[in-house]
């Protein structure tokens, strides 16, 4: 089965508080982005790599494949868009096949393991999507009738990517015009009345959001070695 992976690398970071667009802030010394493209192609050297990517950081993309080997991987560049929405749509109609499974995931969760990946894939070749979640440690509250009652964070998750779903399914999904409330690529096909199969993620699969997070990141990279 054809499998194609597309990466989401075309925000700002503004939260990071930096000059250098996140996902090209070095982990360990190595560029946020690499890890994603180097994990998904040790999963299958064969898989199809799209990676979305602001125009303006074209330079940093250049720089990034020269110092990390990534131009030694079959990787397809396109414009990344104002919303996420449109970056998605963008990497979308770049895939030519119109059959198979396609991960879409962000370059900000840079810890995304190969078993996991694999895992992912298998599945959706059963159930045409599967999306990786974890459940809520913390207790939460939800805002009802301007009062903040006390929710079962058992009935809640916490999604990640990569989010894995049927081509052609996926692609339809994305012919849609973009809404506020797809806050990920589950919601865009969800609303077009697919089915969302849910799959246990992992605790190191987390978002890189603030300089917290960077710092964390950074920590888990040097316990490694």
């Amino acid at each position: 089965m054809k499998k194609t992976a597309i990466i989401v690398a075309a925000g700002t970071g503004s939260r990071i508080h930096s000059q250098t667009p996140k996902q090209f802030i070095p982990i360990g010394g190595i560029p946020m982005l690499a890890y994603s493209i180097k994990t998904f192609y040790k999963y299958d050297p064969e898989i199809e790599i799209i990676v979305a990517i602001n125009p303006d950081f074209s330079e940093q993309w250049e720089m990034l494949s020269r110092e990390t080997h990534i131009q030694d991987i079959p990787v397809k560049v396109v414009h990344g868009g104002t919303e996420r929405f449109y970056s998605v749509l963008n990497a979308v109609n770049a895939i030519h096949n119109e059959t198979g499974l396609v991960a879409i995931h962000d370059a900000a969760r840079p810890f995304v393991s190969i078993l996991l990946i694999e895992k992912l894939f298998n599945h959706a070749e059963i159930s045409g999507c599967t999306i990786p979640a974890i459940p809520i440690k913390d207790s939460i509250r939800a805002h009802i009738m301007d009062e903040w009652a006390v929710a079962d964070r058992n009935l809640f998750r916490a999604i990640q990517t990569p989010q894995v779903f049927d081509i052609e399914k996926l692609k339809n999904s994305y012919r849609q015009p973009y809404q506020p409330k797809f806050t990920d690529d589950a919601t865009v096909f969800e609303s077009m009345g697919n089915k969302i199969y849910l799959f246990e993620g992992e605790e190191n699969n987390f978002k890189i959001t603030t300089e917290r997070d960077l710092e964390y990141a950074e920590y888990i990279t040097a316990k490694g070695n």
